[in-house]
Parts: C-alpha cells; structure tokens; sequence
C-alpha cells in the first residue's frame, strides 16, 4: 500500500474513531449503523460535489492521492460520509453544543491531516487568525447545510433549527 492510501486509512480510521466516542457521549451507540448508513449516503452526494465543485475547478485544495474516481467515491462514503453522521448525531443540541462538536471534529480532521497528509489547502498563506476563521467557518457551515437538508427535506429534526423556525 502507497504512503498516500497508508494515509487515507489512518485518517479514516481516526474520524471513525472520533465518530464512534462522540456516539458514545450522545448516548446514540444503538444507532450507530443506522446514523453511519444515513452519514455515507449523505457524504457521496455532499463529497463529490465539494471534491469536484471546491477541490477541482475552484482548486481551493487539492489531495495527494489526485482527483481520481475511485479515490473521490471513496473519500465521499467514507470522510465526508462519517462527517455527514457526526452531524446527524447532534439532533437534540442547541446551537452551541452543535458549534463545539463541529469545530471538534473539525480540529481532529486537521490536526491528523498535518500528520498524515491527506489534502493541501491551498489558501494556506492567510495569517494563522484569518486561516482558523475560514477552516472553522467551512466546517461549521458544511455541518450546518447538511442539518438543514435534513431538517427540510429528509424528516430529520433538529432542534435548534425548530428553535429558529418556530420564533
């Protein structure tokens, strides 16, 4: 196995980890499967259209194992798939609960990337400040538009989007 797919495993390895402790503190561990099944279906639409939408033609980061088909399907299922049921476990939270865990799972993601380098960003020359603030913004506000795709159109009610609609 390449240093890149070694990579791609670790990283996947340590977001289904990170899934499965964040499970645990929901008190959602029975639903595991049926979450992690909802999360992959979600991740390949939402992945390959930021893969190829974001990643490619607007070439804000790239991945060191390319832009390839079965790399992005891959990395659809399974990254943004575990990101998308990370999510979809938050559905009683209020707002700032939703905020922290998102920036927690953000922070691991990028944490285990500079490690074991999986994808480059390509605005990387921002002041550390100003690069926090877009990768937090990013990852809050992907986990934010998959609630509301939820929330709207697939049945799954989250409660601090209830809160806001109902005021």
């Amino acid at each position: 196995m390449s240093e890149a797919w070694l990579n791609f495993t670790i990283v996947i390895f340590v977001q289904l980890l990170l899934f499965i402790i964040h499970a645990y503190y929901e008190k959602k561990l029975l639903d595991v499967a049926r979450i992690l099944g909802w999360g992959v279906l979600s991740g390949i639409v939402l992945g390959l259209f930021f893969d190829l939408v974001f990643g490619k033609f607007f070439n804000l980061f790239s991945y060191t194992l390319g832009f390839g088909t079965l790399f992005l399907i891959l990395n659809a299922a399974l990254f943004y798939g575990l990101f998308a049921a990370n999510t979809l476990l938050m559905q009683q939270v209020r707002l700032p609960h939703f905020y922290i865990w998102t920036m927690v799972i953000g922070a691991v993601s990028e944490i285990t990337n500079l490690s074991f380098n999986l994808w480059t960003w390509k605005f990387t020359s921002l002041p550390l400040i100003e690069y926090l603030i877009v990768l937090s913004a990013g990852y809050f506000g992907v986990a934010i538009l998959l609630a509301l795709v939820w929330h709207v159109f697939l049945g799954h009610r989250f409660f601090f989007i209830d809160i806001v609609l109902k005021k």
